[in-house]
């Protein structure tokens, strides 16, 4: 039982590196035959990992094949705003009780990503705070919208190369925030956090957009 969901571990995190790279390019078309040959695994276990990589947004099916989805700038404006308004809403909706029970692990993310330097690391320990923060609504849909957003937002994040450490003095002034119960200023300091990221990847992005165009790439609206 144990080997199936290794292949399809191994298949779900290449094909993820390979889309991320741009050696399969937004817009270009993948049957399962083919990723079958190049990865070795099996065609089930090439499914499910094509099926994981569509929730994350990387992926679309087209027809009876797959299809790497284009770059959508309005997608991702979209995603941005939607993830503004669930974390806000979750701050806004927390209690003190809730903040007492909570703080120490936002804490604890903070002092865990002071230590990071590689790309991958960071993205996660950035992904990590933003499901925190949707956890102190206790909303099981808000933080599941979070995760998603988040989780389809990370080709936009990794094209844009979206690594600043600054950002984590930001998530302590949030979290400083939250610990003294000003949800005022800690949804402030949240919404212009997430504003300035929505600007610079889209910024960023539309500044790329000939370079990753004449790489192959595929970008909505054209």
């Amino acid at each position: 039982m144990g080997k199936p969901a290794t292949q399809v571990q191994h298949a779900e995190t290449k094909l993820r590196q390979l889309i991320l790279n741009m050696n399969i390019r937004p817009g270009e078309r993948m049957t399962e035959r083919h990723i079958e040959g190049m990865l070795g695994v099996s065609r089930t276990s090439v499914r499910t990992a094509l099926l994981h990589l569509v929730n994350e947004g990387l992926v679309s099916q087209q027809g009876r094949g797959w299809i790497v989805s284009p770059i959508d700038l309005d997608e991702i404006s979209q995603l941005c705003t939607y993830r503004k308004i669930l974390e806000l809403g979750a701050i806004g909706h927390c209690t003190p009780a809730i903040i007492r029970s909570d703080i120490a692990q936002g804490e604890q993310l903070l002092s865990a990503a002071a230590s990071m330097t590689a790309y991958e690391e960071c993205d996660q320990a950035g992904y990590d705070f933003h499901l925190w923060i949707a956890t102190l609504s206790r909303n099981d849909f808000v933080i599941q919208g979070v995760e998603n957003a988040t989780l389809r937002l990370r080709r936009a994040r990794w094209l844009a190369d979206d690594h600043n450490r600054n950002e984590w003095d930001e998530h302590r002034a949030i979290v400083a925030a939250l610990k003294e119960a000003d949800l005022t200023k800690a949804s402030r300091l949240t919404e212009d956090f997430l504003q300035r990221k929505r600007q610079k990847l889209l910024g960023v992005l539309q500044e790329k957009k000939k370079l990753l165009t004449e790489q192959g790439a595929l970008f909505f609206p054209v």
